[in-house]
């Protein structure tokens, strides 16, 4: 309630659901993933293998981000998201499908911080394999109606190539290891934003707006938000301390990366906060604008849908959101086991991005600053205008000695 007037909370609610439909219905553009990141490790280095590898990146549903033709380790081509998945191909599939003596079996290595893109990615991987493994059984002389020798060489005449995969990040797929932490780190999230969009309603309720933060410093106003983050820190390490050791999740990194990440992120989360409540007049006015803070991180940082569902300019602008970096830097510390060396680009990348909202804000406070004073100028200015007034009033009433 604002100037004796009660906002029309059921046009606000139905216009907030009409808003919500649309906006999910331009970003999540389709139900399945299109050009889903792999990496390749070619043993075998034939012709075969690298038409192979081809015919995989002219999928609609593939893209195949780098090839290396010698042993690497599946996680390291995973860290930062780069790839969702790693294609071995085994030395002497060229050899072996010649001989046509037994089935090619090409190893997938899953990254499974993300059940649901996982699910995706190995059906339409599979749906590939399956349709090359036609091609080259009816290709062959008599194609599959030349069956016959013992059961190996009747699979590798139905079925020359075979997929078999592995989960790296959680091999018993627990629960807890992705579901669990990704509605952890959203709620405590949601909770600390809140608080921190009622901030500025908050300050010019009790009048000290204006006195204590346009008068101070743009640091003072940044570090208002250091007490929130290390609350917010403390809680979600201790709620992740209890399900390490009593419960069921896996967390396979240093802990002190994972931790500054947490207090960083907070920190921006309070900053963008600022920005979508600064003209809040009220603590309500400003926890009203939640959803544009914490839920669009939810869907939108891999906790639960596949990133692959939206479309690529919308996973760009999704970095804008401070869960998103939480959940990226949760699946390398937590589930990849990186530590600081192997993650100095997103550290950097996530550092710059913090000073970009410390930007924003000092622009905001600055041109408020700057308004306030001016408005400061023209009231002294009246003021003397009317002392001015004043003292000539009291001149022109003063008998003449």
């Amino acid at each position: 309630m604002t100037s004796g007037h009660f906002v029309p909370y059921q046009k606000l609610g139905v216009l907030v659901a009409v808003l919500v439909s649309l906006v999910f219905s331009i970003i999540v553009s389709h139900d399945v993933v299109f050009e889903a990141p792999v990496a390749v490790i070619d043993l075998d280095g034939s012709r075969w293998s690298g038409d192979l590898v081809r015919k995989l990146d002219a999928s609609h549903y593939l893209s195949v981000r780098g090839v290396t033709h010698s042993p690497a380790d599946a996680l390291t081509l995973m860290k930062n998201d780069r790839v969702q998945a790693v294609l071995v191909i085994p030395k002497g599939a060229q050899a072996e499908l010649a001989r046509a003596s037994r089935s090619v079996m090409l190893g997938v290595m899953l990254d499974d911080s993300n059940s649901a893109q996982n699910g995706e990615l190995l059906g339409q991987l599979n749906a590939a394999v399956a349709g090359l493994s036609a091609e080259i059984a009816v290709s062959r002389p008599g194609g599959v109606a030349s069956l016959g020798g013992n059961t190996s060489e009747t699979a590798a005449a139905l079925s020359p190539l075979r997929v078999a995969s592995r989960t790296l990040t959680n091999p018993t797929g627990q629960g807890a290891t992705g579901t669990t932490i990704g509605f952890l780190l959203f709620f405590s999230l949601m909770y600390h934003g809140l608080t921190s969009l009622m901030i500025t309603g908050r300050l010019r309720v009790t009048r000290q707006w204006e006195p204590k933060v346009l008068s101070g410093t743009l640091c003072a106003l940044l570090a208002r938000a250091v007490p929130y983050a290390f609350i917010f820190t403390t809680v979600v390490t201790a709620a992740v301390a209890v399900l390490v050791n009593f419960g069921q999740l896996r967390f396979a990194g240093n802990p002190g990366v994972f931790m500054a990440v947490l207090f960083c992120g907070a920190m921006a989360n309070t900053w963008i906060a600022y920005l979508l409540s600064w003209n809040a007049v009220t603590p309500g006015e400003g926890a009203s604008r939640m959803i544009f803070l914490v839920p669009p991180g939810f869907i939108l940082g891999g906790a639960t849908m596949a990133t692959g569902f939206v479309h690529g300019w919308v996973h760009d602008i999704s970095f804008g959101i401070p869960l998103v970096w939480i959940f990226k830097v949760w699946r390398d510390v937590g589930l990849r086991g990186l530590g600081w060396s192997d993650m100095w680009s997103l550290i950097g990348s996530f550092l710059c991005y913090l000073v970009f909202i410390a930007a924003l804000v000092g622009v905001r406070f600055w041109r408020d600053e700057v308004l306030a004073r001016r408005k400061l100028r023209e009231s002294w200015e009246l003021m003397s205008e009317i002392e001015d007034q004043e003292r000539g009033a009291d001149k022109s009433h003063q008998p003449a000695s």
